[in-house]
């Protein structure tokens, strides 16, 4: 059979994945940075009892969520009016040739 594209072989890589949360690290980091890692007693805090810090750093997370989703509205806003601006420059474009 003829072809006129080269159709690629398939591939077997032998990739073994090991599971990595970026968000755990980066809260883990913080924790050790400030000096939270774990309590006077040695063991790690087990989130029982209420956690100031922990509240700010989930203030944190929250606030780049909320920083990132404003981000994205206000593009979406701003390529809204793109359009509007450009449908209405065509439909007047278009009325000024059928009308002449």
């Amino acid at each position: 059979m003829i072809s006129f594209f080269k159709v690629p072989k398939y591939r077997v890589f032998e990739y073994k994945p090991r599971f990595y949360n970026p968000d755990k690290e980066r809260l883990e980091a913080r924790k050790r940075e400030l000096g939270l890692m774990s309590t006077e007693d040695g063991k790690e805090h087990d989130g029982s009892t209420p956690n100031k810090v922990g509240d700010i750093l989930r203030s944190g997370v929250m606030r780049a969520r909320h920083e990132q989703f404003s981000q994205k509205m206000e593009m979406q806003s701003k390529r809204s009016r793109r359009m509007i601006i450009v449908f209405v420059v065509l439909l007047s474009l278009l009325a000024f040739y059928i009308l002449k």
